[in-house]
């Protein structure tokens, strides 16, 4: 079950500073994990994004492979 609530920025920020020693680190660790996450994935993008790509010779090879095979496939 997901709440999401509103609170304004200076609410917040309030919030925070009466944590504990204890809970500002348990925050930051938890901060930290978020945005090695939305790096990861970021990074995980740019290399999928500069990664090979098929050019149109390439596709018409496969293309012809596959009704090669296809077609050696159904010989009796």
């Amino acid at each position: 079950m997901e709440i999401k609530v509103q609170i304004p920025f200076q609410q917040l920020l309030t919030a925070v500073k009466t944590l504990t020693p204890k809970e500002k680190e348990r925050l930051r660790e938890e901060l930290a994990k978020e945005r090695s996450v939305k790096d990861n994935k970021n990074e995980l993008i740019e290399m999928l994004l500069a990664g090979p790509v098929y050019t149109e010779e390439d596709i018409n090879n496969i293309g012809e492979n596959r009704k090669s095979i296809a077609k050696w496939r159904t010989k009796s």
